[in-house]
């Protein structure tokens, strides 16, 4: 018997000569999704669009096509007929349909289904920062580009993903170091893209009772970060930087001021225990599980006052210190899944922290590629994974670039 698989519009848009190896089904899902797009204000999306479209129209022997409409809605509480990857994955079920798509949060959902899933290879992956920065001149073209956005927050002049941060610099205004160097310029404005309008950022301090702090953004890119904590829509959120910008101390004072509120029950901290590259290996840890493992957890004792601190939320069932193999099969739900160093894990990794985000948890996680310890996170990386949920309105990921530890941690940048 013949074996179909539909292709989710991503596919459809950016890989479509890529599917002539398969029995290639079309649903009117996606046809009516790049039927939109060739309009879309976005030049490259409807480009991308009237393409995908010429190509079925001259190989129309190659697919097999079902315009039966599919309700997601049916398939549970958790799946939603506005989601047209939802509606994908209820043909696929209903039909024995594989799926070809490179979007994770699908995948996961269709192996649930038992859906057989492919993926295609990317070769033209770039990496994904979560934000665009645009550095505006006082010429006549730059300000009335800023006018326009002013004007009309539905023009994508700038071609956003849902959930991607737009900033303004002014280039005519420069910022200089202790040692009279341009290390910046002056800030104008900035948004993030809802997948509609351009939106302003929303974000207040917090002030966790654990730790007495006050909290708040101490740079603009900052507020970035305090925005995509603050948003409950969002359930995957990925920080990366360099050493000394704040993605532990922000991240885990959003998340315990969170537990404090009563809005989640606990931290689920899971870190791979991944030894520093070119350092000797410590060997087979002695004692107890929580003593094997909270070395791996002093990032966030940094922040709850050590090991006692560490103890103490351990004791009021706030907190659980856990080794990645140890969440498989886990459904965990209300709760923050945090993950520090994400570089260092691989893409199953990232599949295996996605799969474990149940009714009300979300998934927390940072890193620095430039601390990548082992080649087989480089080749299989968990941070590249999870970029291509870029787009999905699950998923936010900033990035940051200013070191905040002190000016004896910045000098790093010259060794």
């Amino acid at each position: 018997m013949t074996k179909f698989f539909a292709a989710d519009t991503n596919i459809l848009l950016d890989q479509i000569e890529g599917l002539d190896e398969f029995n290639i089904v079309l649903l009117s899902h996606t046809l009516r999704e790049l039927d939109k797009h060739k309009s879309s204000p976005n030049g490259e999306l409807a480009y991308k669009a009237r393409k995908a479209v010429r190509y079925i129209k001259q190989n129309r022997d190659k697919f097999k096509f079902d315009l039966n409409d599919y309700r997601g809605s049916d398939l549970g509480s958790n799946f939603n007929s506005q989601y047209q990857d939802d509606n994908i994955l209820k043909a696929c079920v209903d039909n024995g349909y594989g799926i070809i798509t490179n979007d994770v949060l699908l995948q996961m959902k269709s192996e649930g289904f038992n859906v057989e899933v492919k993926e295609l290879d990317d070769n033209t992956y770039e990496e994904y920062k979560g934000i665009v920065d645009v550095y505006l001149t006082d010429s006549v073209e730059d300000q009335q580009q800023l006018a326009e956005i002013y004007e009309n927050r539905f023009i994508n002049r700038f071609n956003l993903v849902i959930n991607q941060y737009l900033y303004f610099w002014d280039k005519t205004s420069p910022t200089y170091n202790d040692e009279g160097e341009i290390n910046g310029y002056k800030f104008l404005d900035s948004f993030r893209f809802d997948g509609e309008k351009l939106v302003d950022l929303k974000h207040k301090p917090v002030k966790p009772k654990f730790t007495g702090d006050k909290v708040k953004p101490i740079n603009k890119k900052q507020e970035m970060l305090f925005d995509l904590l603050q948003n409950e829509d969002i359930t995957i959120k990925m920080c990366l930087g360099k050493f000394g910008v704040g993605k532990d101390y922000v991240m885990i004072s959003h998340a315990l001021q969170l537990i404090e509120e009563g809005k989640m029950d606990k931290i689920i901290w899971a870190r791979n225990n991944v030894e520093l590259a070119d350092v000797p290996t410590l060997g087979i840890l002695p004692g107890e599980k929580f003593d094997k493992l909270v070395e791996f957890a002093m990032p966030l004792a940094d922040h709850v006052g050590g090991v006692e601190g560490l103890i103490m939320l351990i004791k009021e069932e706030k907190l659980e210190i856990q080794h990645l193999g140890s969440l498989r099969g886990r459904d965990i739900k209300n709760s923050i899944i945090y993950c520090t160093e994400f570089q260092n894990n691989t893409k199953n990794h990232a599949k295996l922290l996605v799969g474990r985000v149940g009714k009300g948890s979300e998934l927390w996680v940072n890193g620095d590629l430039q601390q990548t310890d082992a080649d087989v996170f480089r080749q299989s990386s968990a941070v590249r994974a999870l970029t291509k949920l870029k787009g999905n309105f699950r998923f936010g990921q900033v990035t940051l670039d200013k070191t905040e530890r002190s000016d004896t941690a910045e000098l790093a940048e010259l060794l």
